[in-house]
């Protein structure tokens, strides 16, 4: 059933399968000339017919939609946005530090795969664990490359429908391209996955890369920290209204995180591997030990680990070295 956020604001539920989260939150808003919708939801036909039955009980239809604005482009978010644009002639938008994203994630190669088992075992994860690299980011491997956006911004810009303005953040972290959209005049924060109300957002360093996403996602949080906002929007879970306090609670998770990490090296060099071994991980939802993790979660952690050794290394309180095509890690003398 979908619910009104405050007049011309719907939230649409759109059922993610197989997946603890049960739903991505998609925005409907009113226009002078139809809505715009934030996010599609992922790519599949239950998904796609739950979409037009929120669409029918908030009184509008595909044909309606005359703009699609995606946070990022994970399957969750992007997964229907060429059924859509098939239907109602959409403008999508996206922002282009998420084009990567087509090809890591959306046309999963055999030799994308082999690099990543490659990266994986340069980590330390155990030849008989290698399956987990092989579990592609979101849970299974898409069936085809997506419908591209028609706008490539950079953040910054501002979209309107003629009744609400949203002006574009670029927060990169979650994804290169992660965004989140502010309504200045109605105090509204559409916050994607960047903020969410209960869990923190996955943080991770993919394979091979020369990036620092937990170093950007900080800094992207403190960039919205102190917005003027009454109510936050998330892509999932529920609805809120303390931004503020919850991107301190945010970065006191990673304090802590970083903090555990630096206790495991107390006794000598360890692989990102082991080191997952010793994280408690969801520690929002009780705590869940490494061992007990599915496989898409197992990756998922040596990834957040991966993240956070990264931005260690950058602020000089780790060191990495290499024995045997591994990579170690250590307190910084």
């Amino acid at each position: 059933m979908s619910t009104a956020i405050i007049p011309g604001v719907t939230e649409l539920l759109v059922p993610i399968p197989n997946n603890p989260l049960e739903n991505t939150n998609v925005y409907l808003l009113r226009g002078n000339d139809g809505f715009l919708l934030i996010d599609t939801g992922w790519d599949s036909d239950y998904a796609f017919q739950a979409l037009g039955r929120e669409l029918e009980d908030a009184g509008a239809g595909f044909k309606d939609i005359r703009q699609i604005v995606v946070t990022h482009a994970h399957f969750d978010h992007y997964g229907l946005a060429g059924r859509l644009k098939q239907l109602s002639k959409a403008k999508i938008y996206l922002h282009h530090a998420d084009q990567e994203i087509f090809r890591t994630r959306y046309a999963i190669t055999e030799e994308y795969m082999r690099q990543s088992e490659q990266w994986f075992r340069a980590n330390g994860v155990p030849g008989h664990e290698l399956p987990i690299s092989r579990v592609p980011f979101g849970g299974l491997r898409a069936s085809h490359i997506p419908q591209p956006p028609d706008v490539s911004h950079n953040g910054g810009e501002t979209i309107s429908t003629g009744i609400f303005d949203l002006k574009v953040i670029w927060t990169p972290g979650h994804a290169p391209g992660h965004v989140c959209l502010y309504d200045q005049k109605n105090r509204l924060f559409f916050s994607g996955d960047h903020v969410l109300p209960v869990i923190t957002p996955n943080i991770s360093l993919p394979p091979a890369s020369d990036g620092n996403p937990l170093g950007d996602f900080l800094k992207s949080l403190a960039l919205i920290r102190d917005l003027d906002v009454k109510t936050v929007l998330p892509a999932h879970e529920n609805v809120f209204h303390d931004l503020r306090k919850r991107v301190d609670e945010i970065v006191h998770h990673h304090e802590v995180r970083s903090e555990e990490i630096m206790a495991t090296l107390t006794d000598g060099a360890k692989t990102a591997f082991d080191i997952s071994g010793y994280i408690t991980w969801m520690p929002e939802l009780g705590g869940v030990r490494f061992r007990d993790l599915m496989p898409g979660d197992q990756r998922a952690a040596v990834s957040e680990t991966l993240a956070h050794l990264r931005a260690m290394t950058l602020d000089g309180k780790v060191e990495a070295t290499t024995r045997n095509n591994v990579y170690y890690y250590q307190r910084a003398e």
